[in-house]
């Protein structure tokens, strides 16, 4: 008997039976129901039929989020065509190794981004900019009267989307995850935090990003509506789109939502967000007021690339019984930790965090050796050290790349961020590895001080004694106006590592 296809094209499919005349997607000025969505889907994949598309080439996405975004990746879906998720905050040098690598038959781009396709073979370029030209050609091609034409089975594992990963060891990877994979994460996501076809998500985080994808996917998995922010929108327009269009969950980026509390964010006696989504590595500051100020429920996670998003979640009062908590496995995750030959360790030693679901990634883009690498022993090997309790609650130390190994002794980034929280006068902190001829490494901590704060690095070490082992306590310290995070707020420590060490930073 033939494997039944599921992915998100059977979602989409099933909201325009079951929810025709409800809201999809809110996009500027268009408003798309379900039904409406679907045939556009339709259209825009029969077009791709047209152009000769076959199921496995690769079709690249250079575009703002938005209604043609997600259209597109699910047209590229419908057909078995493969779309590939393009970072535009890369160099034109960057996106055209991508695009090279996966060997693209064609290209939707935005004109804003067309400069970084500059050393790009893009195949046939079709350029979309709906918001500024509603009627121009994309609206032709999701509108237009195609006849259907057939199609040969379609293998139900396919992948749907490829996502190049940030190569932090050399040249980026492109990830492939299956339509199933995506559905199937989309729908344990929606069923851990409630989401219904009441639901209205304020999509802020990039596409190209499995964070933002993984919320868009669990949009269609519950049948809520997809409510897209601007790509010039700053904080204040954000939050007006947010109470205009009453949306009742986001995973805004700090540095949007943040400063809300200073916009009035409670209008008419209420702030329509229910929950709010967040990452291992955000600052508690960020999550103590959403619950408290706005009455939304925070919950936080871990996740990966390679598994579609989320693979734990954690509530914030959990977060505060249990610091630097990454919390339980969602419905459809089993995670363990491994020592390097593939063996289970038991409870509160530390080892590897891997991971299995159906959410695995099938592998990356003809990388068989980074492939067998990373789902050795039958798991997907994070790459990340951490441990388990007796029951189940999951705990990460930080990546095996970034551990510190200094005398001999391993140190922790995290263990050593996570003084500095307890600092009133420390607004961020994070720490990495740097050369040191004696220890082999040393701990470096860079420092941002809240506004009029002053603080000397002999107070902050005379602060780390009692609280961590001596080895662990930062030997350089440099203050800094900011540290380099990502768009979800994760420290980027690489870019740490590579800042001088001077001798004025002892501590």
């Amino acid at each position: 008997m033939a494997a039944r296809d599921f992915s998100l094209d059977t979602l989409l499919r099933a909201n325009a039976a079951m929810y025709a005349g409800r809201e999809a997607t809110v996009d500027g000025g268009q408003r798309l129901t379900w039904a409406e969505f679907d045939l556009r889907v339709e259209a825009l994949s029969r077009w791709l039929l047209a152009k000769g598309i076959a199921p496995g080439d690769r079709v690249a996405l250079l575009l703002t989020d938005g209604a043609p975004y997600v259209t597109t990746l699910l047209a590229c879906g419908r057909i078995g065509a493969i779309a590939v998720l393009l970072n535009w905050r890369l160099a034109p040098g960057e996106i055209g190794w991508i695009m090279g690598n996966a060997e693209v038959s064609m290209t939707f781009a935005n004109p804003r981004f067309a400069d970084l396709l500059a050393q790009s073979a893009t195949g046939e370029l079709v350029m979309v900019d709906e918001r500024h030209d509603p009627q121009g050609a994309f609206e032709h091609m999701v509108t237009a009267d195609q006849p259907p034409r057939a199609l040969p089975p379609l293998d139900p594992d396919r992948a749907l989307y490829m996502m190049y990963t940030s190569g932090t060891t050399g040249r980026p990877k492109g990830c492939l995850q299956s339509g199933t994979a995506v559905a199937t994460s989309a729908l344990a996501m929606a069923l851990r935090r409630n989401w219904g076809k009441e639901t209205r998500l304020l999509s802020v985080n990039p596409l190209f990003h499995v964070v933002g994808m993984q919320q868009v996917a669990a949009m269609l998995g519950c049948g809520g509506a997809m409510v897209f922010a601007g790509r010039d929108d700053d904080s204040a327009a954000i939050l007006d789109l947010l109470h205009r269009e009453q949306c009742t969950t986001t995973s805004a980026f700090p540095t949007i939502c943040f400063p809300w509390q200073a916009m009035e964010p409670i209008r008419n006696g209420r702030m329509p967000l229910v929950d709010y989504t967040g990452g291992a590595g955000m600052r508690p500051a960020i999550y103590e007021f959403i619950e408290r100020d706005w009455d939304a429920r925070v919950v936080g996670g871990y996740g990966q690339t390679e598994i579609c998003g989320f693979a734990t979640a954690i509530d914030y009062p959990e977060m505060l019984e249990h610091p630097r908590s990454i919390g339980w496995p969602m419905a459809h995750i089993e995670m363990c930790i491994l020592d390097p030959d593939g063996n289970r360790l038991p409870p509160g030693e530390e080892g590897e965090i891997c991971l299995r679901s159906p959410a695995v990634m099938l592998g990356y883009w003809r990388n068989p050796e980074a492939t067998d690498a990373a789902l050795g022993h039958g798991w997907l090997r994070t790459g990340d050290l951490g441990t388990m309790d007796e029951r189940g609650l999951g705990y990460l130390l930080g990546r095996a790349k970034e551990l510190i190994k200094t005398g001999g002794e391993n140190v922790y980034p995290a263990e050593v961020d996570a003084v500095f929280a307890d600092m009133p006068e420390v607004a961020d902190a994070g720490c990495c590895g740097v050369p040191d001829r004696q220890w082999g490494e040393a701990v470096k901590a860079f420092v941002v001080l809240k506004p009029g704060m002053a603080l000397t690095r002999e107070e902050i070490t005379a602060r780390f004694k009692g609280k961590i082992a001596g080895y662990k306590r930062p030997r350089y310290i440099e203050f800094v106006d900011q540290l380099p995070r990502d768009p979800i707020g994760k420290l980027l420590r690489r870019e740490l590592s590579a800042r001088p060490v001077t001798p004025d930073q002892a501590a």
